[in-house]
């Protein structure tokens, strides 16, 4: 079992790991495109080790996705580019879609915000990331008795509520 303090050091490099492949994407391939708020940086939010994998909300210019990157032998290590796969937080069950970078390799991501012209600056946009990983790992309440329990699948935050700003469930 790793140490906490190489969990804690895991964690760090992944994120400046994921950090320097979209700041290099970003150098590369989206310098001139008009989507790219001149306000944002390439930013790790809420980075952790979940299930023996790394876990965070990656901000850029042009979007804002929940990662998952795996660790070798990961049980959510995603399938081919596009692939889609449903992973389990505390708030409920969300869909990632395989990618690859390079100095990554394959990763999951989940959209949360695109473009990025909702966001007055980094500070709105890091408090935003911020809301969103606090949220996912608020577990769901269990209804009482008398409530009708969400379908599989269905958290009290849904992904048009995350894509609105509106980070409360039942909004």
């Amino acid at each position: 079992m790793i140490s906490n303090g190489r969990q804690n050091d895991d964690v760090e490099h992944i994120s400046r790991l994921l950090t320097d492949a979209f700041e290099r994407i970003q150098r590369e391939r989206m310098t001139r495109l008009p989507i790219l708020h001149p306000c944002l940086s390439v930013t790790v939010v809420g980075a952790r080790e979940w299930q023996g994998d790394w876990l965070g909300v990656l901000i850029t210019p042009w979007c804002m996705n929940l990662v998952l990157v795996p660790r070798p032998g990961s049980v959510h290590a995603p399938g081919p580019t596009g692939a889609t796969q449903f992973i389990g937080l505390p708030a409920g069950r969300y869909e990632l879609i395989a990618s690859a970078a390079d100095g990554i390799g394959p990763f999951a991501a989940c959209s949360l915000h695109s473009p990025m012209s909702g966001f007055a600056d980094h500070a709105s946009a890091v408090a935003a990331a911020e809301a969103v990983i606090a949220e996912l790992f608020e577990p769901t309440p269990c209804p009482s008795d008398g409530e009708r329990r969400a379908s599989p699948g269905h958290s009290g935050l849904s992904r048009r509520d995350l894509l609105r700003g509106n980070l409360r469930r039942g909004h």
